[in-house]
Parts: structure tokens; C-alpha cells; sequence
């Protein structure tokens, strides 16, 4: 789980990241990436236009803010808005990860 320090979690702070961030994105993820927060900042939205389960929902979730947990230092301070598309539903779980760090390389 992300320490509470690094979650993007006011509705304020999100709304200004998804109208003002930066677009990076591929088939699978779209990141809105906003520069101006003094440290790594994170949500991840996936809809149930991606999973109509809950349980699978959450499961991307976890896959991927573990993922962003583990690899903190690797990420330019500000905020981040992962956004799961529908084509991901269709990937395999393995590769996942390799899509999300396919547009994570684009920001760096």
C-alpha cells in the first residue's frame, strides 16, 4: 500500500491534475501527469467500463500501486493520474505491468 504522504486524495488536487496534467498513454493506461507538487503523488482509477467486478478492479489496483511503491525513486515528484482503458481487461495479468511501465517510460 502507498505510504498516506504519496496518494493524490483530494478531490481538488485530482480534479486539477486530470484537468491540467501532462497526457502520456498507450492502448492500455493513460497517465495525466502534473509537475507542480513538491513530492510523488499517485492514484489509480480503473472504472467498470474495465471490470465490471469489483474484485478485479481492486486486483489492478493493488498490481499497480504496488508496483509504483516499490519503484518511488524511479518517479519525477509530482502528481499522477494512472488511468486504466478497457483494453486492459483483455491483456493477461503478466502483462500488465509490462503496459504500465511501457507509458511510465515516457515520463521520465
Amino acid at each position: 500500500m502507498l505510504h498516506k504522504s504519496n496518494r493524490l486524495a483530494k478531490a481538488k488536487d485530482i480534479a486539477e491534475a486530470f484537468s491540467r496534467g501532462r497526457t502520456f498513454f498507450n492502448p492500455f493506461f493513460t497517465i495525466k501527469f502534473l509537475s507542480r507538487a513538491p513530492q510523488k503523488l499517485f492514484t489509480v482509477v480503473v472504472s467498470t467500463k474495465v471490470f465490471k467486478s469489483a474484485v478485479k478492479r481492486n486486483r489492478l489496483k493493488r498490481v499497480l500501486r504496488e508496483h509504483i511503491r516499490k519503484n518511488l525513486t524511479q518517479f519525477k515528484n509530482g502528481s499522477y493520474m494512472v488511468i486504466a482503458k478497457p483494453k486492459v481487461s483483455r491483456l493477461p495479468e503478466k502483462d500488465v505491468l509490462a503496459a504500465f511501465l511501457d507509458v511510465c517510460s515516457r515520463i521520465r
